[in-house]
């Protein structure tokens, strides 16, 4: 077995120190600060950033002078928690993640300038506002200890996004005091106050969120748990009501928020929750699972959330003695639930029947898998150390090896739980023995279960299926996050070939998802003639369409299939059907962004401005070369070249053009188009480019220039904004270098709405080229 684990510098000291992203990264939080990684497939994994503790005296109003701020008032600033965001908080469209220091800073932090780039930072200081919020809210008669309780914020949870029919989505932040309060805060690329809650009398140790549900009229409810350190858990229903309000003549919305408590899932005991996980599935229901002490507690629903449900009295399962639960990990279609200890053991148990049991292969096959990762891991330190450190050298290695053992400190899954990232350090019981080393962790993978098992397909297929009837699936979670583990668990030289492979179903279950659809993507009216309007409607069909999102998922898959070598016979017979999703892909985006423009014409909207008509020229030759063959295509291609040849801005009339059309629309195809008009001049010698395939534009020199995906412009900036994924290009026209007129509605449009690649759905970020 090839050791593929990574090395942390130090010992995490908190419970959830491990935690894995929608954006497919995994951090772990240490007093030496928050190490990010990339699982990369074929067991490999990048180092993308190491987040060190600053101080935050400078920045952070809130000052502690208790006694026990006194005892550490020389003791160097760390982070004590962490959660991540949903994928969709940011401008940048990553995953950001709040964290709490041990002088009750609180902070997010992110990607500088996307999810790839290494320089993280601190794009939003929530300290001040918690401290304004608190003191303007103090009363006279309030202690000076109740207030230095509120302001010490220990915990903090990050609500899934909520997708709002009119607004942009947005998520809801939670941050809970020693006080017992919380304060919840939305958050889309800001912070913005809504109420304050006493769901406690104590600390307030953890929190954690449902899926938000629609309940109409824009209004959208969750289950929010919180626990405390007296034992008490109470499950809230919160419910988000959305009021349009327009300031300055600009549209935005005000969100008002009310809590009832929904049930009371343990009355104060001593014994406080420290973990809690959420399953939840379209078909299934939701799942709830917490840890209180060596006892695991499970509330299910069949079929619906847990907060239309009057809750039944939990399952109860408890483990044998332990120093304690480190992590819960529910499986892929939450019949299992993995359960890890401190003591480096895993135990994994069947929950989906009336009674809880033991799964005593699965949960010796983990901990095999985990025994020889620590045992390598051993091996390897021994043969870097040289065993420099005994004189004696009688002791053999089954000697040394039997004298140390693994602690785990923090584990979790990936998108579907087919691997662990499991966080261990090795301590040996010989004092002799302790070194430096000694006080660092390693982070390794482990898989859930073994690639051999076949019956395992139907099951995660389910699961893909089910994922792809969510129409913002693809605004929930990154391509990578829901593909990682499927593909990785693949194993595509034997089986890619077989029918009865998991390669080969994931295709047929994404192909089906396209076809059960494809009719309902056909051209939708606009029906708001306006910025906001063209805007909206483009996010919604563009990136919420169930046969696009399927079609994204193939790519992904057949890229990927490309990328990590499998046999030829196999790539040459998915290449067809690459080359068939990207230009079903294309057709689709064409005939949505080109049906609203002429809607938007025919009702009088003018197109004056010199960028809006150049790419919709682009868009329209794009028709004639690549697409020639669709009749809804070409017809809107003839009405906007009509309408381009009578303003004066452009010159020439189109003649050309339209005839090609009329020839090919009237199915005489004597004349074959293979050539597209050049209008695009090569930035290196001013020569004409012409279009290519991929999409990349070539002049008659030679030059060769990638072209923005979604307007077919020449990319000529180096400071272009890049798919994460794809590598597709778009330009960066809010960039101020390419200043975009007020009159330019589409281009305005185009890219406010294209936040993600649109052929894979991943994120732009900022790259030199």
């Amino acid at each position: 077995m090839e050791l593929n684990n990574v090395d942390i510098k130090s010992r995490p000291i908190n419970i959830n120190c491990l935690q894995w992203s929608e954006e497919n990264h995994i951090s772990v939080i240490s007093p030496s600060g928050i190490d990010i990684f990339i699982p990369l497939y074929k067991s490999k994994y990048t180092r993308n950033a190491v987040v060190t503790c600053q101080d935050s005296s400078d920045r952070n109003p809130i000052k502690i002078n208790d006694f026990n701020s006194t005892l550490i008032k020389d003791i160097p600033e760390v982070f004590k928690c962490l959660t991540w965001s949903p994928i969709g908080c940011s401008i940048i469209q990553s995953c950001l993640f709040i964290a709490i220091t041990s002088r009750f800073h609180v902070a997010i932090y992110g990607p500088k300038d996307g999810p790839l780039q290494r320089d993280w930072i601190e794009v939003e200081n929530m300290s001040p506002r918690l401290f304004q919020h608190y003191t303007e809210q103090t009363s006279e008669n309030d202690a000076d200890e109740t207030l230095s309780d509120k302001l010490q914020s220990i915990s903090v949870s990050w609500s899934p996004l909520c997708f709002p029919e009119s607004f942009d989505p947005f998520s809801v932040i939670a941050v809970g005091s020693k006080a017992g309060t919380i304060t919840l805060w939305s958050y889309k690329n800001g912070l913005d106050h809504i109420l304050t809650m006493q769901p406690h009398v104590s600390w307030v140790i953890t929190s954690s969120w449902s899926r938000w549900l629609d309940l109409g009229q824009d209004q959208y409810a969750s289950s929010f748990v919180t626990a405390s350190d007296d034992g008490s858990v109470y499950m809230w229903r919160v419910i988000i009501s959305l009021i349009p309000v327009i300031s300055s003549g600009i549209e935005n919305i005000k969100i008002q928020a009310s809590v009832t408590l929904h049930a009371t899932l343990s009355q104060a005991d001593n014994r406080p929750a420290s973990i809690m996980k959420w399953y939840e599935c379209n078909n299934t229901g939701e799942k709830l699972a917490i840890v209180k002490g060596l006892k695991i507690y499970i509330w299910a629903s069949n079929g619906s959330p847990l907060i239309n449900t009057d809750l039944d009295p939990p399952k109860m399962f408890k483990i044998p003695i332990s120093r304690g639960i480190i992590a819960i990990i529910w499986n892929y279609d939450g019949s299992q639930l993995y359960i890890f200890n401190n003591e480096g053991n895993n135990l994994t148990i069947n929950v989906s029947g009336t009674k809880i049991d033991v799964n005593e292969s699965t949960t010796k096959y983990i901990n095999d898998v985990l025994a020889t990762k620590w045992q390598l891991q051993y091996e390897d330190n021994e043969d870097e150390d040289e065993y420099e450190e005994f004189d004696d050298e009688s002791q053999n290695d089954d000697t040394l090896l039997s004298e140390v053992e693994p602690i785990y400190f923090g584990a979790d899954g990936s998108g579907n739980s087919l691997f662990f990232a499991v966080l261990f350090a090795l301590e040996t019981t010989d004092a002799l023995y302790i070194t430096d080393k000694y006080e660092v962790s390693y982070v390794t993978f482990c898989p859930s279960e073994e690639q051999s098992n076949n019956e395992l397909i139907p099951s995660l297929i389910m699961k893909l299926k089910d994922m792809l009837e969510d129409a913002y699936i693809l605004e929930r979670k990154s391509t990578n996050y829901l593909m990682w583990d499927l593909l990785e668990y693949c194993d595509l030289e034997n089986e890619s070939d077989k029918n009865d492979s998991l390669l080969h179903q994931m295709d047929k279950a994404c192909w089906d998802c396209y076809h059960k659809y494809a009719t309902s993507s056909s051209i939708s009216g606009l029906t708001e003639f306006s910025l906001i309007g063209i805007i909206m409607k483009w996010k919604n069909v563009l990136y919420r369409n169930r046969s696009i999102n399927a079609l994204r998922l193939l790519m992904h898959i057949y890229s990927n299939t490309m990328h990590l070598e499998a046999p030829l016979d196999v790539q040459s017979q998915r290449n067809p059907a690459f080359e068939d999703c990207l230009k079903k892909i294309e057709n689709y985006f064409l005939k949505q962004v080109l049906s609203t423009i002429v809607d938007c014409i025919k009702c009088g909207i003018a197109i004056n401005n010199g960028h809006d008509q150049l790419f919709v020229v682009y868009w329209c030759d794009w028709i004639l070369l690549y697409f020639n063959d669709d009749n809804e295509l070409l017809k809107l291609a003839k009405f906007l070249y009509e309408y381009l040849s009578t303003l004066q801005e452009l010159s020439g009339s189109f003649k050309t053009e339209k005839a090609w059309i009329s020839q090919l629309l009237s199915s005489k195809k004597s004349k074959i188009i293979n050539k597209a008009p050049t209008r695009a001049s090569c930035p290196a010698c001013q020569s004409n480019v012409s279009f290519m395939r991929g999409p990349t534009g070539q002049c008659t020199k030679g030059h060769i220039w990638d072209l923005c995906s979604i307007t077919l412009n020449v990319v000529e900036d180096r400071n272009v904004r890049s798919c994460i994924n794809c590598n597709r290009k778009i330009l960066a026209f809010s960039d101020s270098r390419n200043p975009v007129g007020e009159q330019s509605v589409i281009v305005k449009a185009i890219f406010e709405s294209c936040e993600k690649c649109f052929y894979c759905g991943g994120n732009f970020i900022f790259r030199q080229t």
